[in-house]
């Protein structure tokens, strides 16, 4: 992988001289596009340089699976831009990072009825600890929407063609209630839409496309994915 640890870990430092802030490294982009994969192997990278590195996992925050499908048979032709709030339990998540943007030097947060990828419920409980010396590998969509009031210390776009994420997102299907027509509407509907509006609105430290366990560095990597996305609906009527 052609992560630039070591500019991570000189941005990572010299944060640190200024604030006290947890230090938070978004990992963000389209999805089904490799962000889990990246942030694990970018968290053993900087296991050479930091002990305390925690990856936080936005899909922690998802709702329930049924609720999610209830939100996708609603969907129809009209396009929406709304899937951060349509998709995510945003309270918690705001709950979460506003622990994180305290300047207290030991964090400690309980949450309930977080989302379980196993079952679909919302019914896992995990307790957060955190310290001024953490380092948060942030991972999932829409982060940097999320990060307003706290800014990452690094910005990572992971990158994919919209033919593999949506290939990808069919494979994942986990429930049979879920058609693939049903799939293939949240897909277009709600996501593209939505991660369309929000690729035009933040910008990038680095992007990276990769398969399995191989991350390349993209030059252009956030208009690229732009393109493809408006190639996309150019070919396609939905």
């Amino acid at each position: 992988m052609e992560t630039n640890e070591r500019l991570i870990v000189k941005k990572i430092l010299n944060f640190r001289k200024k604030t006290d802030q947890i230090n938070i490294i978004a990992v963000d982009g389209i999805t089904c596009s490799g962000k889990s994969l990246y942030a694990e192997i970018l968290k053993k990278q900087l296991r050479f340089f930091f002990n305390d590195i925690f990856i936080l996992r936005k899909d922690l925050f998802l709702i329930s699976r049924k609720k999610r499908i209830q939100v996708t048979s609603k969907l129809n032709k009209k396009f929406s831009s709304a899937q951060n709030n349509l998709h995510y339990d945003k309270k918690k998540l705001e709950s979460l990072l506003n622990v994180i943007k305290n300047n207290k030097i030991k964090k400690t947060i309980k949450l309930k009825k977080l989302y379980n990828r196993k079952n679909g419920k919302n019914d896992k409980n995990l307790t957060f600890n955190f310290s001024k010396k953490t380092v948060i590998i942030f991972e999932g969509l829409f982060i940097l929407e999320d990060l307003k009031m706290i800014e990452p210390v690094y910005k990572i776009l992971i990158t994919n063609t919209v033919y593999n994420s949506l290939s990808r997102k069919i494979e994942r299907i986990r429930d049979k209630k879920i058609s693939i027509q049903k799939v293939v509407t949240e897909f277009t509907n709600l996501h593209l839409k939505s991660i369309h509006r929000y690729l035009l609105n933040y910008n990038f430290h680095e992007s990276y496309s990769g398969e399995k366990n191989k991350f390349v560095k993209q030059r252009n990597g956030r208009p690229t994915q732009i393109k493809l996305i408006n190639n996309f609906f150019k070919k396609h009527l939905f």
